[in-house]
């Protein structure tokens, strides 16, 4: 583990900064809340069920994951931060195998608790708890050779199985919900020619295959949860900006939309596939399109980065732009400001959005004073804040607590509050920590 040093958070500068922040900042701050996310595996830790990540770090000697972020034990400490930090929204995942851990359908007691008691002690300060429902930690009794994961249609029952259990457990408590994240980064990264993570089944055929049961499986689930409850429920689709470097070059960079925010999006307010990629994939049945523009009530959008698409269909970035601790993660703030309305333009200009991740990597150094992450969310909040719509309802940070960064380990630090590794698990909040916080208070 590396080791992390220390510096002295200052909030005075914060404090001396609050009339230059509230000019700046208080028209987009009172349009919008401020929340912030994180994901059951990358930061509970303790879990008795074995993941597709626990076999894939394994298999291929990553990094231990360890206790993670010690959440399981300190969830009580973490939301007091959030409470103290001003925010009242806070977007975590269910872990599917804490819930069952052991195989389909026997039920942990305690894994049932834990979440029990996550919610009310968000409810205990007020704070609202946007749920979601699978963020990649799928158990690994699901990737076999009987049941191969999102490679197979039979996923689509037990999705939506398992979900039920979770409204039937928490829905009297919570009224938001995001069935998948990033089904996007889940078909391309652990299903595609070539994939990097988790399950690490790699071909082109896979990488359609898996995007097509995780959209149906949304459906099946999103379409359930409104025909039974009160409350609203999203698909959480990534999509980085793709800018055209010159004239020769937009109908390429429209095509990048297309294969990226275009290909989940699309099939739920149409029913069908962007025509760029009708040849690619299987389509809908008449009856699977009625549940895909039936399954959502909210857009949910995660948003980090922005590339430069050239005449060759190559992509490329200015060498101008800020590379963070994240090396495909550059500070571009005028991409989310183009992403959400060429979304409003095209698509949807009154479905309610939620940005929910949006935030950067630094490495472990020097992590408390952290102005290039206070530099990169100010920038991108401040482009939220000159839409001329006002659709947008939140922005999620990502991420609450420097955590597990999937491939990369413990190399990348996203948090607003440091995590001490070597020191049982301190936590220190960060810089950004004290200018988020400052920030809700002015639009208080």
């Amino acid at each position: 583990m590396k080791k992390t040093f220390k510096s002295k958070t200052n909030n005075f500068f914060f404090t001396n900064m609050k009339f230059l922040l509230f000019s700046f900042f208080l028209p987009m701050v009172q349009s919008i809340f401020i929340g912030t996310a994180t994901s059951s595996y990358q930061i509970e830790g303790h879990n008795k069920g074995i993941t597709i990540w626990d076999e894939f770090t394994f298999d291929y000697n990553l990094h231990p994951i360890g206790n993670a972020s010690n959440h399981f034990l300190q969830y009580k400490e973490d939301i007091r931060l959030i409470h103290e930090m001003g925010s009242r929204d806070y977007r975590f995942s269910i872990s599917w195998s804490r819930i069952m851990p052991f195989k389909w359908n026997e039920i942990d007691d305690e894994g049932i608790q834990f979440y029990h008691n996550v919610i009310d002690e968000c409810l205990s300060y007020n704070i609202t708890p946007y749920v979601t429902l699978y963020h990649w930690d799928l158990p690994h009794y699901l990737n076999t050779n009987e049941i191969n994961g999102w490679l197979d249609e039979k996923i689509i029952y037990y999705f939506k199985e398992y979900s039920i259990l979770i409204f039937e457990e928490y829905a009297d408590k919570v009224k938001y919900w995001f069935t998948i994240n990033e089904p996007l980064t889940t078909s391309y990264q652990g299903y595609g020619e070539d994939c990097s993570f988790a399950p690490h089944k790699c071909s082109v055929k896979n990488q359609y295959l898996s995007a097509h049961y995780q959209l149906l499986a949304h459906a099946h689930v999103g379409y359930y949860y409104l025909t039974h409850y009160d409350g609203d429920i999203g698909l959480v689709i990534n999509s980085n900006w793709y800018e055209p470097k010159n004239n020769k070059s937009i109908i390429y960079a429209n095509e990048q939309i297309d294969n990226t925010l275009g290909w989940f999006l699309e099939p739920l307010l149409y029913g069908s596939y962007p025509e760029t990629m009708s040849k690619k994939t299987k389509s809908f049945s008449d009856s699977e399109q009625i549940l895909l523009v039936n399954s959502f009530s909210v857009l949910a959008i995660n948003h980090y980065t922005t590339y430069y698409v050239d005449e060759k269909n190559q992509i490329d970035v200015d060498k101008n732009w800020h590379q963070t601790g994240a090396s495909w993660l550059y500070i571009t703030p005028f991409g989310l400001y183009k992403l959400l309305d060429y979304i409003h333009n095209k698509y949807s200009n009154t479905l309610p959005i939620y940005i929910t991740e949006c935030g950067m990597a630094q490495s472990y150094q020097n992590t408390l004073t952290d102005l290039d992450r206070i530099h990169y969310l100010s920038g991108y909040l401040y482009e939220v804040g000159r839409l001329k719509h006002d659709t947008v309802k939140g922005f999620f940070v990502w991420s609450l607590l420097d955590n597990f960064e999937w491939a990369s380990g413990f190399n990348e630090s996203f948090g607003i509050i440091e995590i001490d590794y070597e020191n049982d698990f301190k936590r220190t909040p960060k810089s950004s920590f004290y200018f988020l916080k400052n920030l809700i208070q002015m639009s208080n």
